[in-house]
């Protein structure tokens, strides 16, 4: 039994809060995501784009694409908070050895 789309609360439903926008420009300095030993990989069939994950982003390093979540991975520590509060388990977070890049 999985969660139905219509039952999750969209983010246009939520409680104001402050957020941190993502960074408008890159700092090459201050890249933080290259020490991450996993990375969050987004099942874009289970999304329902609530964006828990974006709101909760500690690195503000999620925009939101079309397609649900886009991560900047030079920036994203690989926390595994936004896999954390999804809640239909759209985000993981994988390890870096299984990825090439």
């Amino acid at each position: 039994m999985g969660l139905r789309k219509d039952s999750l609360r969209r983010y246009e439903e939520l409680p104001f809060a402050a957020t941190v926008p993502s960074p408008q420009v890159e700092n090459e300095d201050r890249i933080t995501g290259n020490w991450r030993v996993q990375r969050p990989v987004n099942e874009v069939e289970k999304c329902t784009q609530c964006w828990q994950c974006w709101i909760f982003c500690a690195d503000s390093c999620i925009t939101r694409g079309e397609d649900g979540p886009e991560y900047n991975l030079k920036y994203c520590k690989g926390c595994g908070v936004c896999a954390n509060e999804c809640p239909t388990g759209a985000t993981t977070m994988v390890p870096e050895l299984d990825f090439e890049d």
